[in-house]
């Protein structure tokens, strides 16, 4: 994107990250200082996806501008993903911190990083951070004990509200960097846990399993807990009865979907509950931006901060009969909130490209001037400026998960199931999302005319259809760098095709009965390519 005449050289950066937060359960409906300072003086991205619909993952693109199948990052912990995994690897010593440090960036953190960030391990900070103040396991989703590691000095906060805390610490440190902007302009990172489900670690409501070590069990999860002061805001709230909540048809889905029963008048209401409580932790998230918000522009630092807002991942809640939770591959779980407000930044408007976040991480280092060219970001900067004319050719990109489904209130059967590989495609003249799963099954939703994704036509579809959807999903399951920003240069090189739209052409049959096709040998919890073979185009359908 060009740089604009009266935008800063070196703005300031904040970044707002929530926990689950849904877009299409109406929770920013539900934030009037959101509304305020962001929407209306901001931009909108309608189309901004997570590429991978869990925290751990979705988090570390954003920090390292990659998908998951390049970062590595598949889990919460383990093998796949976690803190551990983040310093064994040497994350830190290149990611978005690091860059934006060497830039002449004072850079700021404060909440939850990544799972498994604790403390046993508080001293072990990520580098890259002028002050680097986190939440600690086990008390990163328990909102009345919160406990935070500043840069690995252990503070307990127990009996404050997690996000006030959140909310004291941003404004100490704008109170500091606000004043030195001049010669050095900052970057904070917010990242409060709100609306995220409540876990107790070592709770005493669940027996420790003996030989066991410590936090490892005894796990309590409950809904979503608000501050006192809104615990009793929104009474008469639902979730919203789309067409797919509790769906009475769930055929083409997958097993574990269609062997779920209708949800029952008490479980609906049990929903309904933990909407309400999550719209209530949501206010705090308010109150914050309002005041992070009030603080810049009190220090005449409004025309030269960029805001943006975000969550980690999507939220369901009844979606197709499932019942609290993320993971799928699903509109309710991987398009989130994506706002933007700045010098440059147009008021009152949407823009329809499609977004991702490893196009962050792009976007930030753009803004400050400090692009790495030597690294292979799989995104690229987003075009936030009100001079960045439409962009038709953002409208591809992989969707990835390699871990059971995770659910939060009632058990689900086959959730081991939940390993797919898909291609989100999203323009003004079509939209499509196609799933590869473990099992074998394939789902397509034409979601123009099928929004709530209630209709697989993966069997009724053309094989053309279906052969170049196909190709563009081998491209990206394993793309790096400009290949993921441009799949059709790998499939036509000669550059005839750069939409899906111009692969359709009939002209262009021949080549995609030649192309291959991705199957998952089996259901495995983690990324092993060697699972994920190629096999021949279809001819005609198979299932």
């Amino acid at each position: 994107m060009p740089p604009l005449a009266d935008a800063p050289k070196r703005p300031n950066i904040i970044f707002l990250l929530t926990d689950d937060q849904d877009k299409h359960l109406g929770s920013l409906e539900y934030m009037p200082f959101v509304k305020k300072h962001l929407i209306d003086k901001g931009t909108v991205f309608e189309n901004h996806f997570v590429t991978s619909a869990i925290c751990c993952p979705s988090r570390v693109s954003v920090l390292k501008g990659q998908f998951a199948h390049n970062t590595g990052f598949t889990d919460v912990f383990g093998q796949f993903g976690g803190y551990d995994k983040f310093l064994r690897e040497g994350m830190d010593n290149e990611y978005l911190a690091t860059w934006l440090q060497s830039a002449g960036y004072s850079t700021y953190y404060i909440g939850k990083l990544l799972n498994g960030y604790g403390v046993h391990n508080k001293e072990q900070y990520p580098k890259g951070w002028t002050d680097f103040d986190a939440l600690v396991h086990p008390y990163v989703y328990d909102n009345f004990h919160p406990v935070f590691a500043k840069n690995g000095i252990i503070t307990d906060y127990e009996g404050t509200f997690q996000v006030d805390v959140v909310r004291e610490k941003a404004l100490q440190v704008l109170s500091g960097a606000l004043k030195t902007v001049d010669e050095k302009p900052f970057f904070l990172y917010l990242a409060p846990t709100a609306p995220h489900t409540e876990i107790l670690f070592n709770s005493d409501d669940v027996a420790q399993v003996p030989g066991e070590k410590p936090y490892s069990r005894r796990i309590k999860k409950t809904e979503a807990i608000p501050a006192k002061r809104h615990a009793t805001l929104f009474p008469d709230a639902k979730v919203p009865r789309r067409e797919n909540f509790n769906t009475a048809d769930v055929t083409g889905k997958p097993r574990y979907i269609t062997e779920l029963p209708l949800l029952n008048d008490e479980q609906v209401e049990t929903l309904d509950h933990w909407h309400r409580q999550r719209l209530r932790a949501l206010q705090s998230v308010d109150e914050l931006l309002d005041s992070v918000v009030q603080a810049v522009e009190a220090a005449g630092q409004g025309d030269n901060t960029y805001i943006f807002y975000s969550s980690d991942n999507g939220y369901h809640l009844g979606l197709h009969r499932l019942n609290a939770g993320k993971m799928t591959p699903y509109e309710d779980d991987i398009n989130v909130p994506f706002i933007v407000r700045g010098p440059g930044v147009a008021k009152g408007a949407v823009r329809k490209e499609s977004t991702t976040h490893t196009d962050i991480a792009p976007t930030f280092l753009k803004l400050a001037g400090a692009e790495n060219k030597a690294y292979a970001f799989d995104g690229s900067p987003i075009p936030i400026f009100t001079q960045d004319a439409p962009q038709p050719n953002r409208e591809s990109f992989a969707v990835e998960f390699w871990r059971p489904l995770g659910s939060e209130v009632f058990p689900i059967a086959h959730s081991e199931e939940n390993i797919y590989r898909s291609v989100r495609i999203v323009s003004e003249e079509y939209s499509y999302l196609y799933t590869v799963w473990c099992t074998d099954h394939h789902e397509l939703y034409d979601l123009k005319k099928d929004p709530q994704q209630l209709k697989n036509v993966y069997k009724s579809s053309s094989i053309a259809l279906v052969n170049r959807l196909d190709a563009l999903l081998v491209v990206l399951k394993d793309c790096v760098g400009k290949e993921c920003q441009s799949p059709w240069t790998k499939l036509h090189p000669d550059g005839s095709v750069k939409r899906f739209g111009q692969a359709l052409d009939a002209k262009y049959d021949a080549v995609y009965q030649k192309t291959e096709r991705l199957v998952i040998s089996e259901c495995l919890n983690g990324f092993y390519p060697e699972n994920e073979k190629l096999a021949p185009a279809l001819l005609a359908h198979e299932e």
